[in-house]
């Protein structure tokens, strides 16, 4: 490409290579790193065309990856009603968002939005169709639940959709009904999609630009890579896959995506097929975009109550819900190990963990594989045992620590604060030798690592209480794992991660050093700049 280069100078850049913790400098030419060290001795490498950018003492890091979110979904809900927390704190709330978004929408077309949580509204519950009606104005409405495993739609969602007191509940979801057995409004789990299935898919060209603003959005943040967790929709992937493709090659995607396609285009529960890693995004791959492992769900959430647990929640009767029966869930494992995917199974409560490590130690014996790398996906209901069967298996687990500062007090209110201060033990992780990834999972939550950061170094709740606080890490290891863990958990800690010569110029500038500050200061840290391929992607 024979790029110019440039040199960032005068930095404190902490490069998380255990070999050269810490350097001054940093030279990129063509997207890599070629020098990095002390500011003379990688001056000396410039040449007099080299761009220059004086970094004026702030703290670099390498650039955050958040390895399990959902970018395509982040990216439409741009366009969409904001009903979380921030914006809607009862029922009424929502039908008044509802109501002026309907007004303002074409005759016939969907009204749709993102993030309210039963847990902090009002009324303590779900919003139902009877509540969406009179706000609608004849359009179909659906909205779904901060977690993504639960919707409320109106009566015209549920008469497209044909979901009526006949309707059977599938599999792993739920249908919640009156007294008259007549269908709510209120879907969870698979049964959302009996709804969402018939809500038109955004256009290759939508879709794509909801991509490119929603890393535009992450880049503003210090993101530098992230992966789709759960990419496909309907009975074929590849309209998908089209957009992430559009989006990469449009010259505007500001950083590294990893497509994890569905557990049900890569080994189908009906059947004993098993598609090839390689055949998808086949000739498309590049350094911007590339396919990781594949995707699937094991049980459902907590916000929900829907996550599997070995004891009741405390608040409501259940204990959470499989969706797949343990042989079909043991089928998909198996033949995906075998056909040499890496999986990233979704396990939240201690229920499903156990029977998805079952799984993978099954798939491990009877077909050993060094360096698989399978991930277990929010992990967050676990005791020591469970643990340490996740260190003899080699088992990523990919955490969300920004959950506890966002969703904590409904943690408590479900499971007791026993056992919400056991979530996501990330020190019990740590010092069993554990490589662990941070990520955000967004759209559930806003998702700027920072925020993520702090809440590993806190476990504060919204109501301020504090989750575990043995459970609590250094800033600098939680950066640690929101950039080497989730590298790691995506086979890509050869190329970013840690700043060393031959590495992607992929970082992030601090206004300051999370490492060496209290941490009741580490809601003042800002991204300042990002850079990726050695071309800033925000800031000056």
């Amino acid at each position: 490409m024979n790029e110019p280069a440039t040199l960032f100078v005068n930095g404190n850049i902490l490069t998380l290579d255990r070999f050269a913790p810490h350097a001054e400098a940093l030279l990129a030419r063509d997207g890599r790193i070629v020098a990095l060290g002390p500011g003379s001795e990688t001056e000396s490498q410039a040449s007099p065309a080299t761009r220059r950018i004086d970094l004026g003492g702030r703290t670099v890091v390498p650039g955050f990856n958040d390895c399990h979110c959902h970018i395509l979904g982040f990216g439409l809900t741009l366009d969409q009603i904001d009903v979380g927390t921030d914006a809607a704190r009862n029922i009424g709330d929502i039908q008044h968002l509802v109501e002026q978004r309907a007004r303002q929408t074409a005759e016939g077309a969907w009204v749709l939005g993102r993030g309210y949580d039963q847990n902090v509204l009002q009324e303590g519950r779900h919003p139902t169709c009877n509540d969406l009606d009179g706000s609608s104005h004849g359009h179909p409405v659906l909205l779904w639940h901060t977690s993504g495993h639960a919707l409320s739609c109106n009566s015209s969602a549920l008469e497209l959709a044909v979901v009526h007191a006949g309707t059977s509940t599938p599999p792993g979801g739920d249908i919640e009904r009156d007294e008259h057995g007549e269908p709510t409004g209120v879907l969870k789990e698979s049964a959302t999609d009996l709804v969402f299935n018939v809500v038109p898919p955004p256009a290759a060209e939508q879709g794509a630009e909801a991509i490119i603003r929603a890393m535009k959005v992450m880049a503003s943040q210090g993101i530098t890579s992230a992966s789709d967790a759960s990419t496909g929709t309907g009975s074929s992937i590849d309209p998908e896959l089209d957009m992430y493709h559009r989006a990469a090659t449009s010259g505007r995607l500001r950083g590294r995506i990893t497509v994890m396609p569905q557990i049900r285009y890569v080994a189908p529960p009906d059947t004993e097929q098993i598609r090839e890693p390689r055949s998808f995004l086949s000739g498309q791959e590049t350094e911007w975009l590339r396919v990781g492992p594949t995707k699937l769900f094991s049980d459902g959430a907590l916000t929900t109550r829907t996550a599997a647990l070995r004891e009741p929640y405390t608040d409501t009767a259940g204990d959470g819900l499989m969706m797949w029966e343990t042989p079909t869930l043991d089928s998909m494992i198996r033949r995906a190990h075998q056909g040499g995917w890496q999986i990233a199974t979704h396990a939240i409560g201690d229920r499903a963990v156990e029977i998805v490590l079952d799984c993978y130690a099954r798939a491990l014996r009877e077909t050993p594989r060094r360096d698989h790398r399978h991930r277990i996906e929010h992990c967050m209901l676990l005791d020591r045992e469970l643990a340490a069967r996740i260190q003899q298996l080699g088992i990523v687990p990919v955490l969300q620590p920004g959950f506890v500062s966002r969703l904590g007090d409904a943690y408590v209110t479900g499971l007791g604060m026993e056992r919400a201060s056991q979530l996501m033990p990330v020190a019990l992780f740590d010092q069993l030798n554990i490589t662990v990834a941070f990520s955000s999972d967004r759209p559930v939550i806003p998702g700027a690592p920072l925020d993520g950061i702090r809440a590993a170094v806190q476990r504060l709740t919204p109501a301020g209480a504090t989750l575990g606080r043995e459970h609590c890490v250094s800033a600098l290891e939680a950066i640690r794992h929101y950039t080497m863990g989730s590298a790691y958990a995506t086979h890509a800690d050869s190329e970013v991660g840690a700043l060393r010569r031959g590495s992607f110029a992929d970082f992030t500038v601090l206004s300051d050093n999370p490492a060496g500050i209290p941490a009741g200061e580490l809601a003042g840290v800002r991204v300042e700049m990002t850079v990726a391929g050695g071309v800033e992607t925000y800031g000056e």
